[in-house]
């Protein structure tokens, strides 16, 4: 994962145009077409096989509230500006007594607030700039990394109660008719196995896939667990220097809300401060 992420930054530094035009479209449409992919399975092909009547209504329930949340969480967090720019113009220029606080971007040529950085793929400077994320293409910063956590939650949810479902139904075919090693599978592909039916190569693709695509959405949650429970930012994983308790800051992240913006990404929760001034903790 950390190779991926260095040759993804090396790119996006040398060619950005570049980077961006091809990258971005690839990236969203692999998230697009996943969803698409693994709600259709779940809910036409393995849920039926599993669940009563009442459980499969049930079932449908919770895998649009689900969807719901990651296409909107998705949305929000591409159209929610969360750059410098984004500032009332007043506000994009220091006080004199917080001037000291500020720092210089060269690119911008200009001063900007603390804890925020240059993207050279935004062309712009990020108000607490975590990262640029090129599943939702965009920088996550101060205004949208409500949205982004609540998408990683999201789409890590969906896929363990897929998985959940997938294993009741393994359960009850048979655990010798799958493969769980990707492994073995593409060698049973690839060498056109005759005891493996159309129907058991599709069912073992859709669990391996299940299984692998769990990782990537669970190592972002994890990450975006840590900077909730520290108010930290990628760049800045585990200084405490910000963290002035989990509950203070939830509210920082999520805004007046806090945890309820779990409900829906259209839930109205204004943040405590525009991102220009950040309290520090006293005790370090």
């Amino acid at each position: 994962m950390c190779y991926v992420n260095s040759v993804c930054k090396y790119y996006a530094n040398r060619y950005p145009e570049k980077f961006v035009k091809i990258v971005h479209p690839f990236s969203v449409i692999f998230v697009l077409v996943g969803i698409v992919f693994f709600f259709s399975v779940q809910m036409l092909y393995i849920a039926p096989k599993v669940y009563g009547d009442l459980a499969y209504k049930l079932y449908w329930i919770l895998a649009i509230f689900v969807t719901y949340n990651v296409l909107g969480n998705m949305l929000a967090c591409y159209s929610t500006n969360t750059s410098v720019s984004s500032l009332p113009k007043e506000r994009q220029v220091p006080d004199p007594e917080e001037e000291h606080l500020w720092h210089y971007c060269e690119i911008c040529q200009k001063l900007m607030p603390p804890r925020s950085w240059h993207c050279v793929l935004c062309k712009a400077c990020i108000l607490k700039r975590d990262h640029h994320c090129i599943f939702t293409a965009t920088c996550i910063g101060h205004n949208n990394q409500r949205y982004f956590f609540w998408l990683t939650f999201y789409i890590t949810c969906g896929l363990v109660v897929s998985f959940a479902t997938f294993s009741i139904y393994v359960c009850k075919v048979g655990l010798r008719n799958f493969m769980f090693s990707p492994v073995e599978l593409i060698v049973k592909i690839a060498y056109k196995d005759h005891g493996c039916s159309s129907r058991s190569i599709f069912e073992n693709l859709a669990l391996n896939l299940n299984i692998i695509t769990c990782l990537i959405p669970g190592f972002m949650l994890a990450y975006q667990i840590q900077i909730l429970y520290l108010n930290s930012s990628y760049y800045e994983m585990f200084t405490r220097i910000y963290d002035l308790g989990v509950r203070e800051n939830c509210k920082i992240v999520m805004g007046q809300r806090g945890l309820w913006t779990f409900l829906s990404p259209s839930l109205k929760s204004p943040l405590p401060n525009d991102g220009t001034q950040w309290q520090m903790k006293r005790n370090l």
